[in-house]
């Protein structure tokens, strides 16, 4: 199913953490974006293994392995001077505060599914076997190119704000179509996205204006409402947003994307948004502020 060519020196390494696990007899898999770029014919940036066991388990069979999330049941687990992202099957209970669960609890691969955000992120993959398994129908989603919240779209958008975020992220840098319902969702919950934290925020706008299309993440964040709830006085037209395109292929470089976004804008209104926009000290240099 996985190509040779993508069998690199990291999905191995990956792979060999997925078999050790499998050998002691507990259930593991890569799950998450590794999968959805693999099925998609590209090579991911990182892979995440999720598996039956606990941290103390992981720890007995990798002895290396350190906790970094107990509470959340994640390990890293080094392997050849890198570290790999090991967590356990859990379930997460009702978000307190909109970014966090209010309890944890270990469970099995149904409810690991049913927590994550987007059916696309919610596919498990076994490097050993090579086969994919599917809890929650996210592959005719990712055959069709559609991003749709897995349960209710909008509880599940509730729970954490930056999700509203996330989507339009995921839909701008994969060219995906938004289900309906999902869609609707969004443009109700908008409003509530002013209330994530402000570097949350900025991070995601920051990974949206550095991805493959990010003219089609600015639109997105216009017609969702998410612009007019962020940044209510910051001026919006098809002519700006033609212009922040056009000054993001001329000059790709990171630091340098607020420079396009905020485009046009007088000084003191630059000034304003780097400090809203909590930006770091090389994209305020960036920006002259």
């Amino acid at each position: 199913m996985v190509k040779p060519e993508h069998r690199t020196a990291a999905f191995r390494r990956a792979a060999n953490i997925v078999a050790r696990l499998q050998e002691a007899g507990h259930t593991a898999y890569f799950v998450g974006g590794c999968v959805r770029d693999l099925l998609w014919d590209l090579d991911p940036t990182d892979y995440d293994v999720a598996a039956s066991a606990k941290p103390e388990e992981v720890a007995g069979i990798f002895p290396g392995a350190r906790g970094v999330g107990q509470r959340f049941g994640v390990s890293l687990v080094p392997v050849e001077g890198k570290s790999i992202e090991v967590a356990a099957f859990r379930e997460d209970g009702p978000y307190y505060d909109h970014r966090r669960p209010a309890w944890v609890r270990y469970a099995g691969l149904e409810e690991d599914a049913r927590r994550r955000d987007f059916t696309l992120n919610a596919l498990y993959y076994d490097p050993v076997a090579d086969q994919v398994v599917d809890p929650v129908e996210g592959l005719p989603d990712l055959e069709a190119h559609i991003l749709r919240v897995i349960g209710d779209p909008f509880d599940r958008l509730d729970e954490d704000w930056l999700r509203l975020l996330r989507a339009i992220r995921f839909a701008a840098r994969f060219n995906l179509e938004i289900e309906f319902v999902t869609w609707d969702a969004i443009r109700a919950l908008a409003p509530l996205a002013v209330n994530v934290v402000a570097e949350r925020r900025t991070d995601e706008i920051r990974r949206m204006l550095t991805g493959p299309n990010p003219a089609k993440a600015v639109g997105l964040l216009y017609t969702s409402g998410l612009w007019k709830a962020l940044w209510p006085d910051l001026p919006f037209s098809l002519q700006r947003l033609h212009k922040i395109a056009l000054e993001l292929e001329r000059d790709p470089r990171p630091e340098a994307v607020w420079k396009a976004f905020l485009t046009d804008l007088p000084a003191d209104t630059v000034r304003q948004m780097a400090e809203e926009l909590r930006l770091t000290r090389a994209e305020k240099r960036e920006l002259g502020s």
